[in-house]
């Protein structure tokens, strides 16, 4: 038996009295705290003298919608990034409150998530869509978890035995070196004026966002690398996608282009009467940062202008990393530079374009101490 007494969500100002009594559970909201106390104290004495009936009234629970916006207000806003919340707020919104909203969280069995994820599926999206649906309902089930309003997460498990079938991966379709450099010809006689940029994406590998967020005090001369710490997309400075900082290094190409690029700003800062340059190395005329549409925009019409087969943006990332892999170089080196995880990453994506240079190494083990030739082969020789 146990009667006791929080306050839920934390800081709301809003009491509950929790009763567990012979194997049976009950919520009621009840008001400030000092109301509830009294509360307790006498609902405790009833179910003492066996005056308190607790299956009089419905337990009185959030409902789904409820724990889930406190969950995203209260732990993924201020923990998460901006685009997360967005993301997670647009899943539920699409695919779970017409469903479950609106029911009380304790109510939700395995049947009810099983069935939501199944008709999903069944709208011909993708198995990613379904895992991802699945992982931002758990995350409401496991903040409620952690606010002791139940006690099982129905979520966990489904989606495995479902068995549905595995999308395939993006293939990577990176461009190769004579189509590199027949884009950066182009762009040089089509859009001279993003060429550095075009060129800095090729020759380091990194995010738009990435891109995007480099100023002039990231890049070291002296050592010839650039020093990636920030982020910009929609508007906003952000950390790296792994909120760590790297070092990248620079090609003796992309480095002399980079500092004619100073130079030109630095005269462009003199023309305008302005004291210093801009901060950021790609901008627009107002000092702003150029925005991800811009660049898309201008990279599939480069494309187009080049003749070359239509690729994302993204895929300037993986041409980098698989030519560096083509040209024998160590995937411990290109995960550093595109600032992977973790190396299994890496080899994940990119395995298949690591050449098979060291076929030969079988041979030489034909010539270790233990490699004589087979009994039979020297008696049938004697």
């Amino acid at each position: 038996m146990g009667v006791k007494v929080r306050e839920r969500p934390a800081g709301s100002g809003v009491w509950w009295i929790f009763i567990d009594h012979q194997g049976k559970r009950k919520a009621k909201k009840v008001g400030d705290k000092r109301t509830a106390i009294e509360a307790a104290k006498k609902i405790e004495a009833k179910l003492t003298l066996r005056e308190f009936d607790i299956t009089e009234e419905r337990p009185a629970y959030p409902s789904f919608r409820e724990c889930a916006d406190k969950w995203l207000q209260t732990y993924i806003k201020p923990l998460r990034r901006d685009t997360t919340f967005e993301r997670y707020g647009d899943v539920l919104k699409r695919y779970v409150f017409d469903e479950m909203g609106r029911k009380p969280i304790n109510e939700i069995a395995r049947k009810d998530i099983r069935d939501l994820l199944l008709s999903i599926h069944g709208r011909g999206l993708s198995r990613a869509t379904v895992c991802l649906v699945r992982d931002v309902m758990s995350g409401v089930f496991n903040h409620a978890i952690d606010d002791e309003i139940i006690e099982v997460n129905p979520v966990l498990g489904v989606v495995k035995r479902l068995q549905l079938s595995r999308d395939r991966k993006h293939e990577v379709e990176p461009l190769t070196s004579e189509e590199v450099q027949h884009f950066l010809d182009t762009c040089q006689t089509y859009r001279p004026d993003y060429y550095p940029f075009f060129l800095t994406a090729f020759r380091t590998g990194m995010r738009l966002g990435e891109l995007l967020g480099l100023q002039w005090g990231d890049v070291d001369w002296f050592g010839k690398f650039i020093r990636v710490t920030r982020a910009y997309k929609r508007g906003r400075i952000t950390p790296t996608k792994t909120g760590k900082t790297r070092r990248v290094d620079m090609s003796d190409q992309l480095m002399e282009v980079l500092k004619a690029l100073q130079t030109q700003r630095k005269k462009e800062a003199l023309q305008d009467g302005r004291g210093s340059i801009v901060p950021f190395i790609f901008h627009e005329k107002a000092g702003n940062p150029l925005s991800q549409n811009t660049v898309r925009n201008i990279f599939k019409r480069i494309l187009d202008r080049a003749g070359l087969r239509s690729i994302r943006l993204h895929d300037m990332r993986h041409t980098f990393a698989s030519l560096l892999l083509s040209d024998g170089q160590s995937p411990v080196y290109v995960k550093e530079q595109l600032g992977h995880s973790s190396i299994q990453m890496t080899v994940d994506i990119y395995g298949h374009l690591i050449p098979s240079s060291n076929r030969e190494a079988v041979n030489r083990l034909d010539t270790q101490p233990s490699a004589t030739l087979p009994q039979p082969l020297q008696r049938e020789r004697a």
